[in-house]
């Protein structure tokens, strides 16, 4: 009796810790790309709760509850991978905030892989903050801010601060005031080449100012596009080493720190 008992809790505590693991596969960057296979996602929550289950109390939950708690789960490992794909979108609102100040916004490209389509600059540096993440070890580190979460918000824990909620609505506000620092150089840019040829339209009237602006003004943020690269491969990892601090804040707020 007893051991079947303490199966059942088992079994119980597989089911929570998987729920809150696929919620995590469902939102975060990478795990979450329709790029990987299901089944292989799949995969990957069976056997990260197989190696996470005998690293939290076993619970012993019946009936609604435990359906609620499967819920509850998921929605903590959902807002775990939210904030990384926060993150990430803010290369994706950058890019495509500068396509349009270069004038060609119309230019999108399709991605079936995400099932989206965007410009070109903000595919590609989707696409680089994306390759920073994995070779910075963020898959890593998302597993590890997961077994954290089991600390600061164990299995029987069903209900969530209004503090906590507040904390992620903030990141979005925090998200666009960082997509919109990244795309300033090039809006600052466009605002220069557009006052000078506004001021030479001025000088010479019988000019049209709308087609003199376009290629100049596509050439000119090309060119600073190429020379922000560096700087933008050390900010990358700066925004992913904030994004896994942000975690780690919200995971102390659940604590009631």
């Amino acid at each position: 009796m007893t051991l079947t008992v303490l199966l059942n809790d088992w079994v119980t505590t597989f089911v929570l810790v998987a729920a809150r693991l696929t919620g995590l596969v469902i939102s975060a960057p990478v795990l979450g790309s329709a790029y990987v296979p299901k089944m292989l996602k799949v995969a990957m929550v069976f056997l990260f709760a197989v190696a996470l289950v005998t690293t939290v109390p076993a619970v012993s939950v019946q009936g609604l509850a435990l359906g609620l708690g499967v819920v509850f789960q998921l929605l903590i490992g959902l807002a775990i991978g939210l904030v990384l794909a926060l993150y990430l979108s803010i290369f994706g609102m950058a890019g495509q905030m500068i396509t349009y100040e270069m004038g060609v916004g119309l230019a999108v490209a399709a991605n079936p892989g995400l099932l989206s389509a965007g410009s070109f600059l903000s595919e590609w540096q989707t696409l680089l903050a994306t390759f920073i993440f994995v070779a910075g070890g963020g898959l890593e580190l998302t597993m590890t801010a997961l077994h954290a979460s089991f600390v600061a918000l164990p299995l029987t824990h069903e209900a969530i601060s209004g503090n906590a909620i507040m904390f992620i609505v903030g990141l979005f506000q925090s998200a666009l005031m960082t997509a919109l620092l990244i795309a300033a150089p090039l809006f600052l840019c466009s605002l220069v080449v557009d006052m000078v040829i506004g001021v030479v339209s001025r000088a010479f009237p019988q000019l049209n100012a709308y087609f003199l602006s376009l290629p100049i003004n596509f050439g000119i943020s090309i060119v600073v596009i190429l020379g922000m690269l560096p700087l933008l491969m050390t900010v990358v990892p700066n925004i992913w080493h904030t994004a896994f601090y942000d975690i780690s804040r919200w995971l102390a707020i659940l604590e009631g720190h």
